[in-house]
């Protein structure tokens, strides 16, 4: 009687530990737009190394050249914490972050290498948009509901 209560035990609690635990911290939300970089805001786009922030997204979208014909997007909320303030850029370190650590997320994201956490507690990477590059737009979509 004890060995069965014991295997019903083991049973429902290996189903259910996996509950609760998102794969993807951050909201899901509908991403679809262009970005012409013809238009005045966009110009630092047009250079390798160039980026610039979008609204959209979660918490806003930062979007990165990395040789004119790569180009990334991420979402701004920090994955550790996805309700503080949006993450900001570093140059010197191609780093999202926020320099508020001890009220905001403590890590660093480093955008060209896929938004990998580079620094700080967080378990997950930056979330990451498409982008497809076509003449002078750019079509940024969230993964979820890209149709080629």
């Amino acid at each position: 009687m004890k060995a069965k209560l014991l295997y019903i035990v083991l049973f429902f609690g290996l189903m259910f530990s996996g509950c609760g635990h998102s794969e993807e911290p951050i909201p899901d939300v509908r991403v679809d737009f262009y970005i012409y970089l013809g238009q005045a805001q966009f110009a630092s786009l047009q250079n390798p190394g160039g980026w610039c922030y979008v609204t959209g997204g979660y918490n806003g979208i930062f979007v990165y050249n990395f040789d004119c014909s790569t180009y990334y997007a991420y979402d701004r909320a920090c994955p550790a914490s996805p309700k503080h303030t949006a993450l900001i850029y570093n140059e010197q370190t191609h780093c999202l972050f926020h320099s508020d650590t001890v009220k905001n997320c403590d890590s660093q994201y480093n955008v060209l290498l896929q938004g990998a956490v580079q620094s700080g507690s967080s378990k997950y990477p930056l979330k990451r948009y498409y982008v497809r590059k076509d003449g002078e737009k750019l079509h940024i979509v969230n993964e979820s509901y890209y149709l080629d």
